[in-house]
């Protein structure tokens, strides 16, 4: 592979021989998972979150991976102690040469100062870059969610509170000379905004953590029954996995459409579904500097990647790009508002020679153009809607579009 080809990326005075960062998670809380992390290529390694006090929900943990969905869910997870977390930093950064290791932190006190004094800790055990968990749904925001009262905000409650989440990043920023990284809930549509004032107060860079709280699939013959082995009762449960990809896409361009609105060009992580070359590209292309890779290693371990960074390189070869800031935010050239976009006429024709009958067209619901006279589909270009459902559904590609002229933007109607 040629020299020309460069997968690192730098965050201020960091630099991450490539945009593949392990993120906090079941696979960051033991010095062996840095090694593998380490042997497998990846440039860094969000250490399992670490809260302080004891934080008030921290049972064994519950999970469900839900092959055919593509959807990962857990109910019930544990943390790490401010010690754990400090010891495991010390004895990563021993036995490991390149991982970048960063601890995850979050506050559970009364006083916002303890923020500032755990982040201290950290800075002096070692750490390279502290990241402040400002995403997870699993803590306040899941009780607040579920109908109960807490006077508390963590993770993703103050992850989306405008006015709490700078002081406590200002705070934190001011106390420590490491890069400060906040991860950001997407739950209640602030994130973009959200982003943009934790860079005003001083943070080194922002990502997104994708996840959000569902309600798994339930036996509506067993009601009162349980996906999770091992546990009484469901709870909003914490979901990510491949199915999150086109939302977390949407969560990276938000904040960095945003912050590029600002004037800010800030270090941005994106994460959420990805697990090949393909959904990294893609993070990068919508504004990603790096990525936060969790479920995928949880269901995989962390080997797989050195086949991705292959293909990483492979792949800039082949498009000429030299470094990752060649792709990144490329995809803003192409998303387009609703009002923006032409759309052209047209019809679908069907291929007889291919076309079996099988009868999956002929049963889409708003389509007013397919008819069967005789058990052959046929099509009325003239009432033809030129949605193209019908192409997706037949099995045998016996269905294809034909594209006419674009349609006038005045033609159609707002709303």
């Amino acid at each position: 592979m040629s020299d020309a080809i460069d997968i690192s990326v730098k965050m201020g005075e960091i630099t991450f021989k490539n945009p593949f960062i392990v993120g906090a998670g079941p696979t960051v809380k033991c010095v062996d998972h840095l090694r593998q992390a380490e042997d497998g290529g990846w440039a860094g390694a969000s250490l399992k979150l670490a809260i302080e006090p004891f934080p008030y929900i921290n049972w064994p943990p519950r999970y469900r991976w839900l092959r055919k969905n593509k959807l990962h869910i857990f109910s019930a997870e544990s943390r790490l102690t401010p010690g754990e977390a400090l010891q495991l930093l010390e004895e990563g950064r021993k036995v490991t040469k390149e991982l970048v290791l960063i601890p995850t932190i979050t506050y559970d006190g009364e006083d916002e100062e303890g923020w500032a004094t755990m982040a201290r800790r950290f800075e002096e055990a070692g750490a390279q870059a502290i990241e402040l968990n400002m995403c997870c749904p699993n803590m306040s925001f899941n009780l607040t969610t579920s109908g109960e009262r807490t006077e508390k905000a963590t993770g993703a409650s103050l992850g989306s509170d405008l006015v709490e989440l700078p002081r406590v990043v200002g705070r934190i920023v001011e106390a420590v000379k490491v890069p400060i990284i906040v991860k950001l809930t997407p739950e209640g549509g602030k994130i973009a905004q959200a982003a943009y004032q934790c860079i005003k107060a001083g943070a080194a860079a922002v990502g997104g953590v994708a996840n959000r709280l569902g309600i798994p699939d339930i036996d509506i013959r067993d009601p009162m029954g349980t996906i999770y082995r091992l546990q009484d009762h469901i709870t909003l449960g914490c979901l990510s996995g491949p199915w999150i990809r086109p939302l977390a896409l949407r969560d990276t361009y938000e904040m960095r459409f945003f912050l590029n609105k600002m004037g800010m060009d800030p270090f941005v992580l994106g994460s959420g579904g990805v697990s090949d070359l393909s959904s990294a590209v893609q993070q990068i292309m919508v504004g990603a500097d790096a990525v936060w890779i969790c479920t995928e290693t949880m269901v995989r371990g962390f080997n797989w990647l050195p086949k991705v960074i292959d293909g990483l390189k492979a792949y800039m070869k082949e498009m000429g790009y030299g470094k990752i800031r060649d792709f990144r935010d490329l995809l803003h050239r192409n998303l387009k508002s609703a009002n923006e976009l032409t759309v052209y006429d047209g019809y679908a024709q069907v291929d007889l020679e291919k076309c079996n009958a099988c009868e999956l067209c002929w049963n889409i619901g708003h389509c007013p153009a397919i008819t069967h006279p005789d058990g052959t589909t046929t099509i009325d270009r003239d009432s033809c809607l030129a949605c193209s459902t019908c192409v997706d559904i037949c099995p045998r590609g016996a269905l294809s579009m034909v594209k006419g002229k674009p349609i006038p933007a005045e033609s159609t109607v707002s709303g």
